[in-house]
């Protein structure tokens, strides 16, 4: 990726940025900005050959075929919040005493975590500039299972989507694909195999039924990878639900059988 959408550009205000060397994957420039600051001193390094130690390490990357992997640490700020979360930043990866982190013990994510927190430009690119799901034209039955409790960057999302749900299973077998969303938006499409989804056995699972009067269902399948498909669906955004309605399973559907 290498500029953002004008609408993300519109939306992100001033940044603050991390360049990573993909040779290493360590930081080596942080820096802040607005628009498509992030991406001007890869494209400009080429070009400019002035000294500096910025410039050397992206011509590296660049002449060992690789690209300089960009991150966006806090965004939706203006300039004097910028510059703050900038040299603190700065000031933390500079200091000797904090030269090795480990364990770090903070469980519950930084404030505004997800909307304005650290993240891929891609994702960033994905957050502002997702095109909505035609619900009314689509030509599937889709089962869509809200994953926003469990899913993080790292997760199998595969595994977090298939397991363990409430839901009425025949009616759920009706659905030509399962989608996972997280903060309103597909983040992947699973078509079931054959067996349908099937009931957890209770009994193999005492401890997590404790206190469970419902049963559970479950589904094996396969992560779609067909172009059309993920073209129509993948990283659409969905209507907002209804206020109050919290369940993680929506049939995007009402051609249904009850």
């Amino acid at each position: 990726m290498e500029y953002f959408s004008q609408l993300t550009q519109e939306t992100l205000g001033y940044y603050v940025y991390l360049l990573i060397n993909p040779l290493d994957n360590k930081i080596f420039y942080v820096g802040k900005g607005k628009d498509n600051r992030v991406f001007n001193h890869a494209k400009a390094a080429p070009l400019d050959w002035i000294k500096s130690d910025k410039l050397d390490i992206i011509r590296e990357i660049i002449d060992r075929g690789q690209k300089v992997k960009y991150y966006i640490l806090r965004h939706g700020m203006t300039e004097k919040e910028a510059y703050l979360v900038e040299s603190a930043f700065i000031d933390f990866l500079t200091f000797n005493d904090f030269s090795f982190v480990a364990n770090i013990s903070n469980i519950v994510a930084g404030h505004n975590q997800w909307d304005k927190g650290l993240k891929t430009v891609e994702e960033i690119e994905l957050l502002y500039n997702c095109l909505p799901l035609d619900i009314e034209n689509k030509p599937h039955k889709l089962l869509c299972i809200n994953i926003n409790g469990t899913y993080h960057s790292s997760a199998d999302i595969y595994e977090i989507t298939r397991k363990s749900w409430v839901l009425n299973p025949n009616r759920a077998n009706q659905a030509d694909y399962v989608v996972a969303e997280y903060r309103g938006v597909i983040r992947a499409i699973f078509k079931i195999d054959e067996k349908g989804w099937q009931r957890v056995e209770s009994e193999k699972n005492a401890e997590y039924f404790k206190g469970k009067s419902k049963a559970r269902y479950y589904f094996e399948g396969k992560e779609v990878i067909d172009t059309e498909i993920q073209k129509m669906y993948l990283h659409k955004r969905l209507p907002k639900k209804e206020k109050g309605q919290a369940n993680p399973i929506w049939y995007l559907d009402e051609q249904y059988e009850k």
